[in-house]
């Protein structure tokens, strides 16, 4: 009599898909929810956009006020660069957009 070994499907030793996220190419670090709150708080250009949503942001002019230096601090300059999408209609955020670093607001 001799003793087999059970058959066993042969197996792939676990490995997890995901990745760590990777720091972004521009170094710029995330955007907080302070610049995103001082946006919509004092956004002086708005721009329809139709079908109830409007483009918000804020101008350099603006940036004098003292109520928005204080709301936002050491991140004036990313601040400018800043851009919201909100739909009127549903009073929500749709998009928040941010500019790489090095561009101009045209």
């Amino acid at each position: 009599m001799t003793l087999r070994k059970p058959l066993m499907a042969p197996y792939k030793r676990f490995v997890p898909t995901y990745r760590p996220a990777k720091a972004s190419a521009s170094g710029k670090s995330p955007l907080t929810g302070a610049i995103i709150d001082a946006v919509l708080r004092h956004a002086d250009l708005h721009e329809d956009l139709g079908c109830g949503r409007t483009l918000m942001r804020i101008s350099p002019k603006r940036l004098g006020d003292i109520q928005v230096r204080s709301a936002l601090g050491n991140q004036l300059d990313r601040a400018l660069g800043v851009s919201i999408i909100w739909n009127e209609r549903e009073g929500e955020i749709l998009r928040v957009l941010d500019r790489p670093a090095g561009q101009r607001a045209a």
